[in-house]
């Protein structure tokens, strides 16, 4: 039963990612003082826990490929190898011990980044996590493996930048339309603080919800075992999400203001409707880039590029650009970063994973 205390690198995780991704359901509500802080923080962590339970488990496959790919996790041949040699509680809790490894090493990225204010995107820290595993553990000078992991890696990586370039797309797009239709009679209508407030709500609401769908596996992906074959410590993919929910909610509800501030205000000078739209264009980005690439996309990457695209609606003077530029470095050192501190603890150790 101990080895479940592993769990605890992968919560660590989830609620790195809580204090992180909380900003982009609410931030521009919060930071346009259109919703409380409060409020905020127990709508997200509800959505997020019905969006785990729901749906968190689709993502988990393309993960585990990755995982599988870069020796994070065992392939079906070496389970059933362990099971015929009577390894496989050793084969277990390798494979842990491996999550552990990987997560740790992620979720104190995010964490550092989070606390530096930057948005970053724990997806990105996790896969490049992987990666730093792989090149130490994965015979990468076997053409078939490194043809896999150069496309899984491509995979994940053009959604680096279609995911924000998407987002800010829509994003513009949206907020265009409403200033030039709608804004100024919605703000003329005696009724404009309720209709907005409970704009934001429903939309902080979908894309809270959006966020558990989107990422809550991405906790506890590495302990999933996909073979069925008892081979790590969780084998139902709903379980895995759910927890992955509950940790995601703990970190929103501890520890998500200071990134909710920065993304909410300090990108570009929007109003509360174009706050409002952002959200719209944000979640629309991350279902519609979910149900074309099949792999977690960031949240984070999303806002901001959505937040953009509405600055630039006024003009390009409207957005600003020195703060992005902090947020796009920190989007290229996370995953670096993940990579080469994971590759360092893989390399120490190596002779017991070997």
């Amino acid at each position: 039963m101990w080895m479940y205390l592993l769990l605890a690198a992968g919560l660590f995780m989830g609620w790195s990612l809580g204090t992180n991704d909380a900003a982009n359901a609410f931030g521009t509500a919060v930071a346009t003082r259109v919703v409380k802080y409060r409020h905020a923080i127990i709508i997200i962590s509800i959505m997020v826990m019905i969006g785990a339970f729901l749906n968190g488990a689709n993502n988990i496959n393309k993960l585990a490929e990755l995982s599988a790919n870069n020796a994070v996790s065992s392939t079906t041949e070496e389970v059933q190898a362990a099971i015929e040699a009577g390894t496989l509680g050793t084969l277990k809790l390798k494979s842990a011990l491996k999550a552990a490894i990987i997560f740790a090493c992620a979720g104190l990225t995010v964490f550092i980044m989070s606390y530096l204010k930057f948005p970053v995107s724990a997806n990105q820290s996790i896969v490049g996590a992987v990666i730093g595993w792989g090149l130490c553990h994965a015979n990468y000078s076997n053409p078939v493996v490194l043809k896999s992991n150069l496309t899984e890696l491509l995979e994940f990586a053009s959604t680096w930048l279609l995911c924000p370039l998407g987002a800010a797309i829509i994003s513009f797009i949206l907020v265009f339309f409403t200033k030039r239709f709608i804004e100024e009679r919605l703000t003329t209508l005696s009724s404009y603080d309720t209709i907005i407030k409970i704009g934001y709500l429903v939309a902080g609401a979908f894309a809270s919800y959006s966020i558990g769908q989107n990422s809550s596996a991405s906790v506890t992906a590495f302990y999933y075992d996909p073979t069925g074959l008892g081979a790590n410590l969780l084998t139902d993919a709903r379980v895995a999400a759910v927890i992955g929910g509950a940790a995601i909610s703990l970190g929103v509800l501890t520890f998500s203001k200071r990134v909710m501030m920065t993304v909410g205000s300090s990108i570009a000078d929007i109003s509360q409707v174009d706050g409002f739209v952002v959200i719209i264009g944000m979640s629309l980005t991350i279902v519609l880039m979910g149900e074309w690439m099949g792999i977690p996309v960031s949240t984070s990457q999303a806002v901001v590029g959505a937040v953009m695209g509405a600055g630039l609606v006024k003009g390009v003077k409207n957005v600003h650009f020195g703060v992005f530029k902090n947020i796009a470095i920190a989007w290229v050192s996370s995953p670096v970063s993940a990579g080469l501190l994971t590759y360092l603890v893989a390399l120490a150790t190596k002779s017991y994973f070997a």
